[in-house]
């Protein structure tokens, strides 16, 4: 179950994405700037190279001193070339960035949301072994030169196998969402089976012995998924593919898994595990924090400059930057969250994502911040929001 600083962090996976897809669409302006000062090889007239690389210099300069600012100024001595390719380049860079937002937005829920249609695969895969293995212990002969599994016991034999394996929830579930590993991953879930479980020496154990404690049972899928699957070569590579983020999303998932894995020897029996508590109140976070910070971004970055004005930005952590502007946009943004829960979460995402220092660092130009804009009145808490207020 995926918790408020896990969906915290894909915002600030997002605003990162954004912020290199801002610098590659300013560099593709500068591009169009340079294309359009390029001398002219099939005209007839007279060109000088100097004076075209001259007004390249000069629109390219006039683009950078003001494309944030989102206008450029119009001044007598500038020249009209220059002014008309410097607003042109500023409107091509517009339109690729408010593109780029718009992609990063839409894919910001789905992104999360594929993180539930992993762990949804994964349970998945133990039923595939599950009839595999069945398959295998009803097979009448066997090669010999494979090593033979014993037919004793088997994936489709074990508690928790024939608890998702029986589960209408679970199978409903995959239809609604529409789970399958599918024919072009057949061969992946087959190799695992006969070529790694075959050899895997707590998996041939487990075969050779006809009883098993609920416990045992347990143990071996969850040992199973760490320490098999999980580290197949293959089965890493098919979900990286599949998500940039695997590395990460990849361990939650399985964290979701073992929690069902877990119930089916309950006396509750198998429960599925949710996303979050409240998928919807938190996907409205997640999405609300992502476009309140960029939406807000000019007023934040003057807000954050008053505290950074004795740093040197160039050698300030671009993830402390990200994670100030966020925090600064929660801050004002959500009423019913508390100023010091803010704080909190920015320091522990900056220890985990920037430097040994950054922790710190964020922690005292937050706390800073907040006084100020309380003072302000541009942080205005309520309900729940007002506990560290006081």
């Amino acid at each position: 179950m995926l918790s408020r600083r896990h969906l915290r962090v894909k915002v600030l996976q997002s605003l990162y994405a954004l912020q290199a897809a801002r610098e590659a669409d300013y560099l593709l302006a500068v591009d169009f700037i340079t294309e359009s000062f390029k001398p002219d090889l099939n005209s007839m007239t007279p060109q000088d190279p100097l004076k075209l690389e001259g007004m390249r210099k000069m629109t390219t300069l006039l683009l950078e001193e003001n494309y944030r600012k989102g206008e450029i100024p119009h001044e007598d001595d500038t020249p009209p070339t220059a002014l008309v390719t410097a607003k042109n380049a500023l409107r091509y860079y517009q339109d690729l960035f408010k593109k780029d937002k718009q992609r990063i937005a839409r894919q910001l829920t789905p992104e999360v949301e594929a993180i539930y249609n992993t762990y949804l695969l994964l349970l998945q895969l133990f039923i595939e072994f599950g009839s595999l293995s069945q398959g295998e212990r009803e097979r009448q002969y066997d090669d010999p030169d494979n090593k033979p599994l014993s037919k004793i016991a088997g994936f489709d034999t074990n508690r928790v196998v024939v608890a998702l394996s029986e589960s209408k929830t679970l199978e409903n579930e995959f239809i609604r969402r529409g789970i399958t590993w599918g024919q072009e991953t057949t061969g992946l879930v087959r190799t695992l089976f006969r070529d790694v479980f075959r050899n895997d020496d707590a998996y041939r154990a487990y075969c050779e012995t006809k009883e098993h404690t609920p416990e045992e049972d347990l143990q071996l899928i969850l040992n199973a998924l760490k320490d098999v699957v999980l580290k197949n070569e293959d089965v890493v590579s098919f979900f990286e593919l599949k998500d940039l983020y695997w590395s990460e999303n990849g361990d939650l998932a399985r964290k979701m898994a073992n929690k069902t894995f877990k119930s089916t020897i309950e006396d509750s029996g198998l429960q599925l595990t949710p996303l979050t508590d409240d998928w919807e109140e938190d996907r409205f976070f997640m999405e609300e924090l992502f476009e309140q910070t960029t939406t807000r971004n000019d007023e934040i970055e003057q807000i954050i400059a008053e505290p950074l004005k004795n740093w040197d930005l160039d050698r300030l952590a671009p993830m402390d930057y990200l994670i100030l502007k966020m925090s600064v946009s929660e801050m004002m943004s959500f009423p019913g969250i508390p100023v010091k829960v803010t704080i909190n979460e920015a320091i522990e995402m900056a220890k985990e994502y920037s430097t040994p220092k950054s922790g710190k660092f964020v922690n005292g130009i937050l706390d800073t911040l907040s006084k100020t804009l309380i003072k302000e009145g541009k942080i205005r808490k309520s309900g729940r929001g007002l506990l560290d207020n006081k």
